[in-house]
């Protein structure tokens, strides 16, 4: 299956079902940041701790600076990350959207975060033990906040 997400220095990139991004033209791509549609907000990254099994959940909330009439679009990709081996063997989770709430939850191994778009920040939250390939202390969240200024 190709990559079809790309988070990079130079911005993000999205292509169409069945193009990797990485060697897509602009015609097989769904979205480029270097389009002029939309404004550059916010790039970063962050780790959040992962709670072990009955603890609390642990949620990381990044302001955008100002606050929209609408919500911004939000693309984020939540990677499990292990203090002795760094990022290796998870598969990343991608939320791409305006959507208030998002959730990625699988019963085994019991994995859930939400990622909730607000219009003034967005959140994420992870409220269960997160394993893949070995025991995961933490989550690695990289994401790219666009004022898309269309609500």
């Amino acid at each position: 299956m190709p990559d079809r997400v790309l988070l990079d220095a130079s911005g993000v990139r999205v292509s169409k079902l069945g193009y990797d991004v990485k060697t897509a033209t602009e015609g097989q791509l769904l979205f480029n940041s270097r389009w002029s549609a939309m404004k550059r907000l916010l790039f970063g990254q962050f780790d959040i701790a992962v709670p072990g099994a009955g603890d609390f959940p642990t949620n990381h909330t990044v302001l955008y600076g100002k606050s929209f009439t609408y919500r911004p679009l939000v693309f984020s990709i939540v990677h499990g990350f292990n203090n002795s081996v760094g990022l290796s063997g998870g598969i990343p989770r991608h939320h791409i959207g305006t959507a208030a709430y998002f959730a990625f939850y699988n019963p085994s191994p019991p994995i859930r975060y939400v990622v909730n778009v607000r219009n003034d920040r967005f959140t994420v939250e992870i409220n269960s033990s997160f394993s893949e390939n070995g025991v995961w202390t933490r989550a690695r969240v990289y994401y790219a906040i666009w004022d898309h200024g269309l609500g």
